[in-house]
């Protein structure tokens, strides 16, 4: 569980350096690179929590659904962080394009992990 803790505090420092510390990348606005970087960064942290709380052995709602709970969680704090980029972290704003980024990222990170998972078995 810890490895997905860590990444989250990343994601939350990432998101909350002020708008003036990113790097502009006009060339490839067009790309809007940012929502790629979404994409992976809720995608990773699904996958981590979806592994995390698979590996818990007490049995709760927590265990019991933990692909269903790590989406949920995952695209609840992709709603929080941007409500933070809008209304306290300093020269940034909230984008709801980049909480729908979040949310399919962290659908992404469940397929990701159930390929992994289907993978792992073909090996064993």
């Amino acid at each position: 569980m810890w490895p997905a803790l860590l990444w989250a505090l990343l994601i939350l420092g990432l998101c909350g350096l002020p708008g003036s510390a990113i790097p502009e990348l006009t060339f490839l606005d067009w790309l809007k690179p940012d929502k790629i970087v979404h994409l992976v960064l809720f995608g990773v942290l699904c996958f981590l929590l979806i592994r995390g709380l698979s590996g818990i052995d007490t049995v709760s709602v927590w265990t019991t659904y933990p692909k269903l709970i790590s989406v949920i969680i995952s695209s609840i704090y992709g709603v929080v962080i941007e409500l933070l980029q809008e209304f306290f972290f300093e020269s940034r704003h909230g984008d709801v394009y980049d909480s729908i980024a979040d949310a399919l990222g962290a659908f992404l990170g469940l397929w990701f992990y159930n390929y992994w998972i289907k993978r792992m078995r073909k090996t064993a």
